[in-house]
């Protein structure tokens, strides 16, 4: 080929190149979006935007410790670490200094997918309905105990077994007068949360029975009959 023909050839095209950019660009801002959506979904304020959509639950959590605040309907507590989210919020008992939502209510994308289905086809209840912790751990093949005694959290109630053992469970309160770990719980099917609420005040089911005993009531707790009441007038059951 002459030098003339060789300067009439057309320039190199230089398309591939820039598709292979714009190719890049896209990859590079997807992960960026993916993560920070990731970083987003461990944040409270992923679960009150697409889900707990009123705020209650969140704006419960976000509470101060250890002093008067309100349930997740707006009643009155007079200690809100007798509302277990908020007691577990902060703590210098592990690793992290600050428990988010899904620390506790691991996600599970079956369930994420059935609840969507459901928001989408309005059968969805705001605020959600409480669940009990069967219901909450069914999704994984769990048992309800295992939601709050797991090799994560309260792992000094594990058995050899590693499960939850009553044995200990009774230990863990045994120092006070009345034992409420101690009372007939296995024969009732009683599970932590029918105590332990995480967005109410706590009640101490034992008092619906036990009302001659000198039941040591937690600050901020309530009684059966108290939380009964509740029920009636503003609570979900």
């Amino acid at each position: 080929m002459s030098e003339e023909q060789k300067e009439n050839q057309p320039a190199p095209k230089k398309k591939g190149r820039k598709k292979l950019a714009i190719v890049g660009v896209i990859v590079v801002v997807l992960v960026a979006v993916g993560a920070g959506l990731m970083v987003w979904h461990e944040s409270p304020s992923f679960c009150s935007t697409l889900c707990h959509i009123e705020g209650t639950y969140v704006d419960n959590y976000m509470q101060e410790q250890g002093v008067a605040g309100t349930d997740k309907y707006g009643n009155e507590v007079s200690n809100t670490n007798a509302m277990m989210a908020v007691l577990h919020r902060n703590t210098k008992a592990t690793a992290k200094s600050e428990i988010v939502c899904v620390d506790c209510h691991v996600p599970n994308f079956v369930e994420l997918a059935h609840d969507g289905m459901n928001y989408v086809t309005g059968n969805y209840p705001l605020p959600r309905n409480e669940r009990t912790l069967s219901a909450l751990q069914s999704w994984d093949g769990k048992t309800g105990e295992s939601f709050c005694a797991n090799e994560s959290c309260h792992v000094y109630l594990l058995g050899d077994d590693g499960q939850l053992s009553y044995t200990k469970l009774a230990q863990s309160t045994s120092s006070r007068e009345f034992n409420p770990h101690e009372q007939h719980h296995q024969a009732l099917s009683l599970e932590c949360n029918d105590c332990h609420k995480g967005h109410r005040a706590s009640t101490i089911v034992c008092t619906a029975c036990h009302e001659h005993e000198d039941v040591d009531l937690p600050d901020g707790w309530v009684t059966y009959d108290e939380a009964q009441e509740l029920l009636q007038t503003g609570y979900r059951a």
